[in-house]
């Protein structure tokens, strides 16, 4: 029977697709999880003794706290793997947003990335970025998608006439996510119901109302901001709603859309980076113009289609396609 390897799994701060990889992780190997959460997490010795014990290490984004394994790495030399999603790579000017723009931090996400054995892209968009804004070897770079946990529920409700998006609210992603347009289409749709769901927070993560006080400022009636809710809950307004909207200027993936097409939601997202490539034909493609997307919105509210009849999602989205991969990738 073979031994199983030890797998060191790095990151900052818990996410829903974090804890989904690291079970994905423990199907098949040992693993330890360092979370840095503060200042004082860097001067802990116990990193020493994890990439000691390690057989491979694996670290979601190229960020500050990819660098005392790092730089431990020197002098054991472990395979690395570097997840890159997102800010960490991308590059747009427009809004501010990107490790990869200018300026210090665009050197150290170089360095970051150029220690990885592997990098690992959770879409082809994705990918994109990392060759050509991050200049990572393309033999280093690898495709594996991000995966969605399965939605279920007790009953099945019935479709109603509301559009749903799904995102934290804070300074970075009011324009990032494109919530400025999500208000400017319900100011226009005055009878239909628009909510909003995701939690409240600054730049760091840390629960703030600064910027959703501004929000609701500017916002119709007809938008509810729910904030964070539970996981059940969400579920049940994806499966509740006829349309999702996003309409990001960024989207590494877009994990709440595939949620969303899952639940049998009609997308309706931008042509942005990552978004057509995980929608492909299961939805609507818009360039963000205000009318265009208007039209699009109100020709789906008048149609009439079976309830709760799922996308079919790409096969590349499954749980047992990423964990397969994993394994090929950490493992053999």
């Amino acid at each position: 029977m073979n031994k199983k390897k030890n797998i060191l799994f790095i990151i900052s701060g818990e996410t829903g697709f974090k804890k989904i990889d690291e079970k994905i992780l423990q199907s098949f190997s040992n693993v330890k999880k360092i979370n840095y959460q503060s200042f004082l997490d860097y001067l802990s010795f116990k990193i020493f003794y994890d990439v000691i014990w390690a057989d491979s290490i694996l670290i979601w984004f190229a960020s500050m706290h990819a660098i005392p394994a790092i730089l431990l790495n020197y002098i054991f030399n472990k395979p690395l793997y570097i997840i890159a999603n997102g800010w960490d790579v991308a590059n747009v000017p427009q809004i501010r947003y990107g490790a990869m723009r200018v300026g210090s931090r665009k050197i150290i996400g170089k360095w970051i990335l150029s220690r990885a054995y592997k990098v690992i892209a959770d879409s082809k968009s994705n990918q994109y970025e990392i060759l050509n804004n991050a200049k990572v070897h393309p033999k280093k770079v690898e495709l594996i998608y991000l995966v969605v946990p399965n939605i279920t529920f007790d009953y099945m409700p019935k479709k109603k006439n509301q559009i749903l998006t799904v995102g934290e609210i804070n300074e970075e992603t009011f324009l990032r996510k494109g919530l400025d347009r999500f208000i400017r289409i319900a100011k226009q749709l005055p009878d239909v119901p628009f909510i909003h769901i995701g939690k409240w927070s600054d730049k760091s993560g840390n629960p703030s109302v600064k910027t959703i006080n501004y929000v609701k400022k500017i916002s119709p009636t007809n938008i509810q901001f729910l904030g964070y809710i539970k996981r059940k809950e969400l579920e049940r307004y994806y499966l509740e709603s006829k349309i999702y909207l996003q309409l990001s200027r960024h989207e590494t993936f877009g994990v709440s859309v595939v949620e969303a097409m899952a639940s049998g939601c009609i997308p309706v997202v931008s042509n942005q980076y990552a978004l057509p490539e995980i929608v492909g034909k299961n939805g609507y493609i818009t360039d963000s113009n205000i009318d265009s997307t208007l039209s699009i919105i109100r020709e789906i509210l008048k149609s009439k289609f079976e309830d709760n009849n799922p996308n079919i999602l790409n096969k590349d989205f499954s749980i047992d396609v990423r964990t397969n991969l994993f394994k090929e990738l950490l493992i053999n």
